[in-house]
């Protein structure tokens, strides 16, 4: 076992010749651990009984006030590939850049601690990287993809290489670190670092990651099992909505400075609204006036001109109109039109069953 507490995160020197693991692991897996201690041994069952042996373990204890600590201890002292490191509580992103100095396979990949993972994902990614010579590998979660059939592709992805503009941007769509493998020496290289103290930090990462790499891949395999875990950020997002404007407005600091702005500025303009609307039916009610508020004094004059001009492809009418209705544009028409959109198109998300029994709920209200 390898144990490390944080005093030693930043010191990549093993202190043990023994520790050093020969040969260098192919993969290192990062595990951030805060509180999971129902889910945990499922999660490291399915990395240290991988069908590719020659891996490195990171876990990284973020404070955990439960057992988890103990039950990353017992795992560790029956497998020398797993690290171990003791650190105060500092969130997520705080607990996967302390990782990230000791990091020794050629490639890495991020894994949830209330999540599992098929016993084959990194002999299958490896694989395919070391095939293509890509910098990113992606594959899916079987929760958030439930109907995606191996080898067939999924809406708009394809098998083929990503190295335009136009042919990484449908990637944008699946931000989470923990469906990608990435070549060590392009992350690191690149100080693609999550940012610390906000939420939703794997779209920073993404969108720094999509406009740096020169050949990104799609394995069409769900090799993540993603757990519904009611107390995960995932599922209390109305708390943290707000970081996604703190997170978008990043991004937009990282293209302008990077010179990437101009290449990406129709998807990320239109990723941008997309988002921020969706999450404002995840803010609880008492602070949905000052999301508003703090949106309103992040739209830029591009962003006004892009909601006002932009084709219903990239920014549906709704979106557009709900964009005029907080920004005081055409105030109470806005407003009206903005609701009776949202109404016809949560009708017509339904189906003819479901659109039967709406109608006779509200027909029974009167």
């Amino acid at each position: 076992m390898a144990y490390r507490t944080d005093k030693t995160v930043v010191e990549k020197i093993a202190t043990n010749t023994t520790e050093i693991m020969t040969p260098t692991p192919k993969i290192s897996i990062i595990i951030p651990v805060y509180n999971v201690e129902q889910y945990l041994r499922q999660c490291l069952d399915s990395v240290v009984n991988q069908t590719m042996r020659e891996i490195q373990i990171i876990c990284v204890n973020d404070g955990s006030p439960d057992n988890s600590l103990a039950i990353l201890q017992e795992y560790a002292d029956k497998d020398s590939r797993i690290e171990i490191i003791d650190k105060p509580n500092g969130g997520l992103s705080s607990a996967r850049n302390a990782a990230l100095p000791l990091i020794n396979g050629t490639y890495t990949t991020f894994v949830d601690s209330d999540d599992w993972i098929d016993l084959e994902l990194c002999e299958k990614t490896y694989q395919k990287a070391e095939s293509t010579k890509a910098q990113m590998i992606f594959f899916f979660s079987q929760r958030s993809f439930p109907s995606l059939e191996k080898g067939r592709s999924y809406r708009h992805l394809t098998l083929d290489d990503k190295t335009t503009v136009e042919e990484k941007l449908p990637l944008l769509d699946y931000p989470t670190a923990c469906i990608k493998l990435w070549r060590t020496d392009f992350l690191l290289g690149n100080k693609l670092y999550f940012p610390e103290g906000l939420c939703f930090e794997d779209h920073l990462v993404l969108w720094q990651a999509i406009t740096l790499a020169d050949k990104v891949l799609v394995l069409l395999e769900q090799l993540d099992h993603h757990r519904e875990n009611p107390d995960s950020i995932t599922q209390t997002s109305g708390k943290h909505a707000m970081h996604l404007i703190s997170i978008y407005n990043k991004i937009r600091e990282y293209l302008l400075e990077s010179g990437y702005y101009a290449a990406y500025r129709d998807a990320f303009i239109a990723k941008k609204l997309g988002v921020w609307h969706h999450n404002y039916y995840g803010v609880p009610m008492s602070m949905r006036s000052q999301y508003v508020a703090m949106i309103r004094e992040s739209l830029s004059s591009d962003d006004r001109k892009f909601y006002r001009t932009a084709p219903k492809e990239l920014v549906p009418r709704r979106i557009k109109w709900f964009y005029e209705m907080i920004d005081g544009n055409l105030g109470l028409v806005a407003t009206v039109k903005y609701y009776v959109a949202q109404v016809i198109y949560g009708i017509t998300k339904k189906s003819p069953r479901q659109i039967f029994w709406w109608i006779i709920k509200r027909i029974k209200k009167g």
